[in-house]
């Protein structure tokens, strides 16, 4: 008897373990996710001039849909703009993270610039990936907290008490869709947003 209930102990551990392990790779529930299935979801682009809909795509995406825009070529880097949803749900966010894949119409190192913004009457936190996505779709993970490199209004490391604050009240997220001067095409999917674990 008491091997047969420590066998059944040891299953359910595992299964426990393994169920905890697999339900998203930094170890937090999933609090967002838009692969772009049937629409662009909500998704903008803050272009060099304003602000604009993506190109919706049915096909062709990381797998399946996904959205793209055109660089109008008049000198900003432009973003691809998170919908209210998952600004919402940022504030359960801290120390978890935002993952997506890109693609670019060229290959090529590209320039520097912040590859994530995210603004709110607290301040502006920026990250750099330090990776430029080449044609073939590229996955890209940042993790939300502090210490991962996050700048804090453009040239101070940010503090968790800053990371905090913006998660709690953000009127913005983008992720940067433009690496290359001239007007090239850059495309968005698999955007899933993750609680710390």
């Amino acid at each position: 008897m008491a091997i047969t209930r420590f066998v059944a102990f040891a299953a359910a551990l595992l299964t426990a373990v393994v169920g905890a392990a697999m339900q998203s790779p930094s170890g937090g529930r999933t609090l967002a996710v838009h692969d772009f299935a049937t629409s662009a979801e909500g998704w903008r682009v803050s272009t060099d001039t304003g602000t604009a809909d993506p190109d919706y795509h049915a096909a062709g995406g990381d797998p399946g849909g996904y959205v793209a825009y055109v660089d109008e070529a008049v000198g900003e880097t432009w973003y691809f703009r998170a919908p209210q949803i998952l600004l919402e749900r940022l504030r359960s966010a801290e120390h978890g993270m935002l993952s997506y894949s890109l693609k670019q119409s060229m290959d090529g190192p590209g320039f520097l610039d912040d590859d994530v913004v995210i603004q709110g009457p607290a301040g502006r936190l920026s990250y750099r990936t330090g990776r430029t996505p080449g044609t073939a779709w590229a996955q890209f993970s940042v993790p939300l907290t502090a210490s991962a490199g996050w700048r804090w209004n453009w040239n101070r490391a940010a503090t968790p008490d800053q990371m905090r604050s913006v998660f709690a009240n953000a009127t913005s997220l983008e992720i940067r869709g433009e690496f290359h001067t001239g007007p090239d095409e850059g495309g968005l999917d698999n955007v899933v947003l993750r609680a710390g674990g």
